[in-house]
């Protein structure tokens, strides 16, 4: 599609998403809430719709050719149920809805603007979502993500409390340890919240890795900075890391797994200019 095409269609789309968002927090949630049934069916049915929500906008950006993205398979390590936390990368603004439709039941740490926000907050409300605060919104440096870290470093014992608390009910969590969208050839510095709220629940934690290339909606980026090519947009996984039971330290947990994620960026990065190499035009030979 021509970058022409694809500018309006961005702007379109996720006024159609905050739109629909809005629709169905204030009208279609509700009404599945007062559905026949029992507690625990009635949030099950909730999380199911609020998944196939993000699930079909990712599908449509898709479709009209905005970004290219395959949903993965979920690994086999994978926990079907209970609590556990997603840490991933976060190199664009779509991230938080591409991770949060893998699975029913995910939700996150929100940033106060968008918990209270008249438009999003009953949806915000019925996806299970924990409200962070001033000074995590400050964390993130005024991006305008809809996920945020928590707790970074320990100095937020309050919100971390709340994840812990929310993971030992159950509830699954997706976090970006950055706290806010990377630098296009950079990843911004790990926080521990993440972790730390994982091992003091028990639960699993499951680091995904999120390319994207071209880069697209990065920090900073607006909306109808549109790259030549469709970003192309792939979810992997690294094996899961099993908590429950085991003495592990957060911090060196944190630096390994940063060590980690360091190794996989530097290879999208080459892949990156590998791409960008290959779909330079090629200077005409001068004729003898």
């Amino acid at each position: 599609m021509p970058k022409f095409l694809r500018i309006p269609l961005s702007g379109l789309a996720f006024v159609a998403f905050f739109s629909f968002g809005c629709v169905a927090g204030w009208i279609g949630l509700p009404i599945l809430a007062m559905w026949p049934g029992s507690p625990e069916e009635k949030r099950r049915r909730i999380e199911r719709i609020i998944c196939a929500i993000y699930r079909r906008f990712i599908d449509i950006l898709h479709m009209v050719r905005l970004i290219d993205y395959a949903r993965p398979e979920l690994p086999p390590d994978f926990p079907r149920g209970g609590g556990y936390v997603v840490i991933a990368n976060h190199p664009s603004l779509i991230d938080t809805l591409i991770l949060m439709g893998l699975a029913p039941g995910l939700s996150s740490v929100v940033k106060p603007s968008w918990y209270s926000s008249w438009m999003l907050r009953v949806l915000m409300r019925y996806a299970g979502h924990i409200p962070g605060t001033d000074r995590t919104a400050a964390l993130t440096d005024g991006s305008s993500d809809m996920s945020q870290e928590a707790g970074s470093d320990g100095d937020m014992p309050a919100v971390v409390d709340r994840m812990v608390a929310h993971l030992q009910a159950g509830h699954a969590l997706v976090i970006f340890p950055e706290a806010s969208r990377s630098w296009e050839r950079k990843m911004r510095r790990f926080r521990r919240g993440a972790v730390e709220a994982a091992v003091r629940a028990g639960v699993p934690i499951v680091p995904a890795f999120i390319s994207v290339n071209p880069p697209m909606l990065m920090k900073h980026q607006p909306w109808y900075e549109v790259p030549d090519r469709r970003g192309a947009f792939r979810v992997e996984f690294f094996p899961v890391i099993e908590t429950a039971g085991r003495d592990l330290d957060p911090r060196q947990l944190n630096r390994e797994l940063r060590a980690m994620y360091d190794g996989r960026f530097a290879e999208m990065l080459r892949e990156r200019d590998a791409t960008a190499l290959a779909a330079a035009p090629v200077a005409q030979l001068p004729q003898t």
